[in-house]
């Protein structure tokens, strides 16, 4: 049985390790604080959590496609990748479907999809195959890979500040990590921050191109304690995820026994995390860091073993991405960052989210399977150079 799942679920056995004990958590918590959006919607529980069973099931099938794939696929396909992705998003701004306030969704053959969440992966993979390109003169790379996250991420931030931060910060320090020019990329930074202050500041006359600017700027008031200005809705989102945080203490309350998820708005996917940490206590909430961690820690490791450089970035890249997201959820979770719609990775309840981050996933494993093979050969020539050494060395005392 172990074998046949070894012939088709390639990889480091660490990251898939810490991946299965994400989606089993993510069963739990979800199927915990989905009763009271089941009541709110006149649907079953247990078809909620069907829905949310197969979401998980085909970003594991997408998972186990993409880590039998070769890396230099992944590689060819990344320039085509990003600009569906970005066809996607504008499609979502012209005539997307309108969920919480913002049109991030097109539908699709009946399905729901958020294309920025294919975007930002192909971004990722693009910018690691242009640092690749340039390996012996990395200054090269940065105008093509400043040009398509600017494009990128002024697309998703018409409706999305928190993904477009999360996109520009996690290829910038891979640009870093690829050895561009520090100076390009600091004065790269001074004018994106200069524009994104200017947006807070003046919401009110920059609403007209970003619809959501005041939403912003309220959340951002309402984090340094000015409510004057801040919607009910966000206080009170906020306010419940501290009490369940703080009612959960070192050991939790117990399975299915949170209170807040019956008064917390979002409580199964952006805030799932304070339910985990009012369940399950510190010592679960920490269990999931752990998992991340893992799977960062992985990727550097088997970064460093990789013989071609775009393997290299591409795994950093994706897993930087992963984590980055992951601490953003928990960050707002327990109230160190202003509210943003940050999912969970492989936790919280979604579909497109979900089979995405399953697609980065598999792309990693499929790297670190790649380069297991490679030192798995390495390993193999150099015994069989010091048998044959041994060899030689016996034969010499027999004559």
């Amino acid at each position: 049985m172990i074998e046949k799942l070894k012939r088709y679920c390639k990889g480091d056995g660490y990251m898939w390790g810490a991946i299965v004990f994400l989606l089993i958590t993510s069963i739990l918590s979800v199927y915990s604080s989905s009763t009271t959006l089941a009541y709110q919607y006149g649907n079953d529980i247990a078809t909620l959590i069907f829905r949310h069973g197969l979401m998980l099931v085909g970003g594991v099938v997408i998972m186990t496609i993409f880590s039998n794939v070769s890396p230099k696929y992944i590689s060819g396909f990344s320039t085509f990748a990003l600009i569906i992705g970005l066809l996607g998003v504008v499609g979502a701004l012209l005539g997307g479907s309108e969920i919480n306030g913002s049109a991030r969704w097109l539908k699709v053959g009946g399905f729901t999809i958020q294309p920025s969440e294919m975007l930002k992966i192909a971004l990722m993979v693009f910018v690691s195959k242009q640092l690749a390109i340039n390996n012996t003169e990395p200054d090269r790379a940065f105008w093509p890979c400043i040009m398509a996250i600017g494009i990128s991420c002024v697309c998703v931030m018409i409706e999305n500040l928190s993904t477009c931060l999360l996109m520009g910060m996690s290829c910038v320090i891979m640009m870093f990590i690829g050895r561009v020019s520090l100076s390009k990329l600091l004065g790269t930074g001074a004018i994106i921050a200069t524009i994104l202050v200017g947006v807070i500041l003046f919401a009110d006359s920059a609403q007209s191109f970003f619809p959501r600017a005041i939403t912003w700027r309220a959340r951002i008031e309402r984090y340094l304690g000015n409510n004057e200005n801040v919607g009910k809705s966000d206080d009170y989102q906020a306010e419940q995820a501290l009490m369940a945080v703080s009612t959960g203490g070192i050991f939790g309350k117990g399975p299915g026994n949170s209170y807040s998820k019956n008064f917390l708005p979002m409580a199964n996917s952006d805030f799932i995390y304070s339910i985990i940490l009012e369940e399950y206590g510190i010592w679960g909430g920490g269990l999931i860091i752990i998992c991340y961690l893992i799977i960062m820690a992985r990727a550097l490791l088997v970064a460093r073993r990789c013989e071609k450089a775009f393997h290299a970035y591409t795994l950093l890249g994706l897993a930087l991405l992963l984590t980055l997201q992951a601490m953003i959820n928990m960050f707002v979770g327990v109230g160190l960052m202003p509210v943003t719609g940050q999912t969970l990775p492989m936790v919280s309840q979604g579909g497109s989210s979900n089979l995405l981050t399953g697609c980065a996933l598999g792309i990693m494993l499929s790297i670190t399977e790649q380069a297991n093979k490679k030192a798995a050969e390495e390993t193999s020539v150099a015994k069989q150079g010091e048998e044959d050494e041994l060899y030689d060395e016996a034969e010499a005392v027999e004559l």
